[in-house]
C-alpha cells in the first residue's frame, strides 16, 4: 500500500512537471506569428496646443502657417519615444519609436478627436521585447506599401510594415558608417524626385565643419555634404511635390532649451559630391510651442496647400511631451 501511494504521488510529480515544462515552453516560444501579428490598442488622448503659449493669436512663424497642433498622452507604458512620421492622403497616421514599436493611428485634423484608433505594435515580431540598440529607429519614409526606417545603434535600413518581419534594404549594403557615432546615425532620411535615398547623419563633422551625407541608388552610394546651421543637427526629412527637401534641424542645451530651423534644400543641388546648405524656412523657439522634434512629413491639402506636419519625440520623460504640429508652407 505504500509502495502504492509512493507510485501515485510519483506520477502527479510528474505531471506536474509536464505541465510546468509546457507551459514554460510556451512561455519562451510563443507563436509570434499570431499571438503578435495584431495591433494592441492603446488609450490616446489629443490636447489642443497654441502655436505661442504667450500670444496665442499668433498664427505664422517664418513661411510656416500654423493650422492645428496637440500634445498627445497616453497611459500606456510603452507610448512615447516617437521618431519618424507618414501621414496618408486617407489619414492613417504611422511613427516609429526608439524601443522598437510602431504607432499607428486615424488623423481627422477637423474633428472633435483628431487622432484615433490609435495601436502599438512590435517592429519585429520575433523580437516583441526589443533592446534600444537593436530596435533605435529615428526615421521612416513610405516605400511602396511598406516603409524604409532607419536606426541608429547599430546602423542600417530595413523595410518593413506593423505586423511584418522586417528585411533589410539591398542598396544600403554599401553604406560605409565608419566614424559614425553609435548615437550618431541616418537620423533624417528622404527619396529624392528620380528615387534615390537622401540620407543625413546626425553627428560628426569633418574638418571643414562639413557632416555626412548619404545618396542611395540601385546603382550604388554617392557621398553628399551638410554645411549645418552652427550647433543644429538633422532630425527628419521630407520631400517636396517640386522635388526639394525639407529638413528638420535641431539645437538643445541645458541651459537654452530646444530650438527648431526647418531648411528647404534645393532639388538642383543635390548631386554626388555637393555641399548641402538649405535655405532657413522657420525657426521655433520658445515661447513657441516646440519640443525635441524628430518626425517630419509633407502633404498637400485638397486645395493644393502644401502641409507640413512634426512630430516631437518625449524621450519617455515627463519634462517633455509628444507634440503633433500641423502647419501650410507659403510659397
Amino acid at each position: 500500500m505504500k509502495q502504492h501511494r509512493t507510485n501515485i504521488l510519483l506520477a502527479l510529480v510528474l505531471v506536474v512537471a509536464g505541465l510546468a515544462f509546457v507551459f514554460k515552453s510556451q512561455l519562451l516560444a510563443p507563436d509570434l506569428g499570431e499571438a503578435l501579428a495584431a495591433p494592441a490598442g492603446i488609450e490616446l488622448r489629443a490636447t489642443p496646443v497654441p502655436l505661442n503659449e504667450v500670444d496665442p493669436a499668433q498664427k505664422r512663424v517664418g513661411a510656416l502657417t500654423y493650422i492645428a497642433g496637440w500634445a498627445l498622452t497616453s497611459p500606456h507604458d510603452r507610448f512615447g519615444g516617437l521618431s519618424g512620421l507618414t501621414i496618408s492622403e486617407d489619414g492613417k497616421l504611422v511613427a516609429i519609436s526608439d524601443q522598437g514599436d510602431w504607432f499607428t493611428a486615424r488623423f481627422h485634423p477637423k474633428a472633435r478627436e483628431p487622432v484615433t484608433n490609435a495601436e502599438l505594435v512590435p517592429f519585429d515580431l520575433n523580437m516583441p521585447e526589443a533592446r534600444k540598440t537593436d530596435f533605435d529607429a529615428e526615421s521612416l519614409i513610405r516605400a511602396g506599401d511598406s516603409f524604409l526606417v532607419a536606426f541608429e545603434q547599430r546602423h542600417r535600413l530595413e523595410v518593413a510594415k506593423p505586423g511584418s518581419v522586417p528585411a533589410p534594404w539591398a542598396p544600403a549594403a554599401g553604406m560605409d558608417f565608419g566614424g559614425i557615432a553609435d548615437n550618431g546615425g541616418m537620423e533624417a532620411i528622404s527619396w529624392t524626385l528620380d528615387g534615390r535615398l537622401l540620407a543625413f547623419a546626425e553627428r560628426g563633422v569633418d574638418v571643414h565643419g562639413l557632416s555626412r551625407v548619404w545618396l542611395v541608388g540601385e546603382d550604388g552610394v554617392d557621398l553628399v555634404f551638410f554645411k549645418r546651421p552652427k550647433n543644429f543637427a538633422p532630425t527628419d526629412a521630407a520631400l517636396l511635390p517640386n522635388g526639394d527637401i525639407l529638413l528638420l534641424t535641431r539645437f538643445y542645451s541645458v541651459v537654452d532649451g530646444v530650438a527648431i530651423k526647418l531648411l528647404r534644400i534645393s532639388a538642383e543641388d543635390i548631386r554626388p559630391g555637393a555641399t548641402l546648405v538649405g535655405t532657413e524656412l522657420a525657426h521655433l523657439s520658445p515661447p513657441l510651442t516646440v519640443d525635441n522634434l524628430e518626425g517630419l512629413d509633407v502633404g498637400v491639402a485638397p486645395d493644393g496647400t502644401t502641409l507640413v506636419y512634426m512630430l516631437s519625440d518625449d524621450n519617455f520623460s515627463s519634462s517633455q511631451r509628444t507634440l503633433l504640429l500641423m502647419f501650410a508652407l507659403e510659397g
